[in-house]
């Protein structure tokens, strides 16, 4: 068994049925079909609508309280509302129909804009809110024929078809982070780990300059929690910008590749040159190690795919691929190698690398060629910068 394995093993069992989901390939068919289906919410007005553009954040959550707050009162009034409340729980019933639709093409809104495992949990959340409708409608019909004890059966079997697929919604929110929200809410959290949005573009600045002159960078107090906290910030990013190239068009998908790879050439440059080595000690050498292999087997991926036309069904497949390799890594490393960073950063060699995630991210949209060769032109600004290890 693996460590990643190990970490999934200590789930609750609801838990780790969701990332079995998250690791299931037989579901890409079915996410596949479904893409091409929705491809309209991607970039028309109603897309933006459902998204919650014009909320600033999204729409979704908000509007599955509709559905589950009139089923679950028509539970209450089946189990304690007497005879009395049967036509109140019918129209509770039908109320929550009618608001499922608009909820549901919310959810396939964003569903649109998320990484290829958090698609795979997406289908199975709307495969089990599919089974609640259906249950639903079947408890309003038993109940318009005076069936009334089959329409409150029914509507309990809806409930934990429901409530299977809330958890799941869960898990896509609070684990995967899928979610839409406004850019400057990134701005918001940037300042959150790192101080004032001027505090964190004069470092990014600074350390930009240090690197092309070989001057150290200045110093400054800061705890390993902030840079565990940025590297976080980042892969949240980094999962963003692969969406973004996963949805783009094949005009627009080599610049949405080129945003992509200059951005995680940086990220990466970063902990290759910082991060690793603190962790190429004692128990931890396996981890950095197995990360090290990870990240060298997505750059040769990346370079399979720079050579394939954006167009084409072959790179559409390689892209899919590489975004597995990326997912699994970045979850892997919060997992396993960030919580050993806590105990290997001093707090001077934490604010360093803070500084160095800082230039490298402002450097990124700038930053050309193929892959190897921005990853090369990063790594010798990261060591330019100078920065000694405790």
């Amino acid at each position: 068994m693996t460590s990643s394995d190990e970490h999934a093993h200590r789930l609750p069992a609801p838990a780790r049925a969701a990332v079995a989901l998250e690791d299931n390939g037989g579901l890409d068919p079915a996410v596949d079909t479904l893409r091409s289906v929705t491809a309209p919410l991607d970039t028309s007005p109603l897309g933006a609508v459902l998204r919650g553009e014009w909320l600033g954040h999204a729409l979704h959550p908000s509007l599955s309280d509709l559905p589950l707050g009139m089923w679950t009162a028509t539970t209450a009034l089946d189990l304690f509302g007497g005879t009395g409340s049967r036509d109140a729980a019918r129209r509770l019933v039908g109320m929550g129909l009618l608001a499922a639709a608009p909820t549901a093409l919310s959810g396939w809104a964003e569903w649109r804009r998320a990484d290829r495992r958090s698609q795979r949990v997406g289908v199975a959340h709307a495969a089990l809110n599919a089974t609640a409708a259906v249950l639903y409608a079947g408890s309003w019909s038993a109940r318009r024929r005076d069936r009334h004890r089959v329409g409150a059966v029914l509507a309990l079997a809806g409930a934990g078809a429901a409530g299977a697929a809330g958890y799941l919604g869960g898990h896509l929110t609070a684990v995967r982070k899928v979610s839409s929200r406004h850019p400057a809410f990134a701005a918001m959290e940037g300042r959150a780990h790192g101080g004032s949005d001027d505090t964190k573009a004069t470092a990014g600045s600074s350390a930009v300059s240090s690197a092309a002159s070989g001057t150290p960078v200045a110093r400054r107090r800061a705890t390993p929690d902030e840079v565990i906290g940025a590297i976080a910030a980042q892969h949240a990013r980094i999962t963003t910008l692969i969406t973004q190239v996963g949805t783009a068009g094949p005009d627009d998908r080599p610049a949405r590749l080129r945003d992509l790879l200059g951005y995680l050439a940086g990220h990466e440059a970063v902990e290759e040159e910082l991060l690793h080595p603190l962790l190429r000690v004692g128990n931890a050498h396996e981890v950095a190690q197995q990360r090290v292999l990870e990240e060298e087997g997505v750059g040769q991926q990346l370079e399979h795919l720079e050579q394939l036309d954006p167009a084409s069904p072959s790179f559409s497949t390689q892209f899919d691929l590489i975004e597995d390799a990326i997912m699994h890594h970045a979850r892997a490393e919060e997992a396993e190698e960030l919580p050993r960073l806590a105990g290997a950063l001093s707090e001077a060699d934490a604010a360093l690398v803070l500084s160095a995630l800082a230039a490298q991210e402002a450097a990124a949209p700038k930053r050309r060629g193929s892959f190897a060769e921005m990853l090369a032109a990063a790594k010798n600004d990261v060591r330019a910068l100078d920065i000694p290890h405790a």
